[in-house]
């Protein structure tokens, strides 16, 4: 049994992570199976990727059982999986199915999107145990939610509702029962497959890198994605779909 299993929705990818009976906790093994994966989607003809997990759980961090040999390397094997995932080409959800600690919340702070189950647990609890989050959490919460609520979440290490996520932007909607969370993530992400992918990761990447530049810098590095952007062929096929009044033909560059 795979500990992260692949299959198709539609147009989307989905990586399912398979370890029910520890709710899906990391281990290096899975750390290693994300990235070939995602080599994989990055090339193939799907146009969104979905991140869920198997049971109850979605991902309550990493698996304390199987302590990595060497703690620095797994956090920047940890890290190099999250900066993929901000960074990867196709739009993303985590369908957060049941518990969301830890690593496996800082894994969906990695996608685009976060669709949750009503019954969701989503926290950083690792200064219970002496710890701080070390998967980037201590970085990406706060500029999700603002640095007062992510405060409260880490230093407190209390999880909070699917509902209270909400309410505070961590995720973007809540599902009534585990079972709807892909369905619903495959529905918000159809909203974003049928656009060229050139000026979606645009965007993205402007949003990533403008939000931690003052005002002036983040308007010239605005400029100068707009050019490269501006340049591109489905630039060109839009606006020619626009004149002539037809559908455009994407072709992602």
């Amino acid at each position: 049994m795979a500990e992260l299993e692949r299959t198709a929705l539609g147009e989307c990818a989905v990586l399912t992570m398979n370890r029910p009976a520890s709710l899906n906790a990391i281990t290096s093994a899975m750390l290693d199976l994300f990235h070939a994966h995602l080599d994989d989607i990055e090339g193939d003809d799907s146009r969104a990727l979905i991140l869920t997990g198997t049971g109850r759980g979605f991902c309550p961090g990493t698996d304390l059982k199987q302590p990595p040999e060497d703690p620095r390397a797994r956090i920047e094997h940890a890290h190099a999986l999250i900066l993929r995932l901000l960074e990867f080409p196709k739009p993303s959800a985590a369908a957060i199915n049941g518990l969301a600690l830890g690593g496996g919340l800082e894994l969906a702070l990695g996608c685009t999107f976060r669709i949750a189950a009503r019954e969701a647990l989503l926290g950083l609890p690792e200064v219970k145990i002496g710890l701080l989050p070390a998967y980037g959490g201590s970085v990406l919460l706060p500029r999700l939610v603002g640095q007062q609520r992510a405060l409260v979440m880490m230093l407190g290490g209390e999880p909070v509702s699917a509902d209270e996520a909400l309410a505070m932007g961590l995720v973007d909607a809540v599902c009534d029962s585990p079972a709807e969370v892909v369905a619903h993530s495959r529905e918000l992400l159809q909203r974003f497959t049928r656009h060229s992918r050139v000026p979606q990761q645009a965007i993205r990447r402007i949003v990533r890198e403008g939000a931690e530049l003052p005002l002036r810098e983040a308007l010239a590095r605005e400029s100068d994605i707009v050019d490269s952007v501006s340049g591109s062929e489905d630039c060109l096929e839009g606006v020619m779909a626009f004149l002539e009044k037809r559908e455009p033909r994407w072709q992602d560059r």
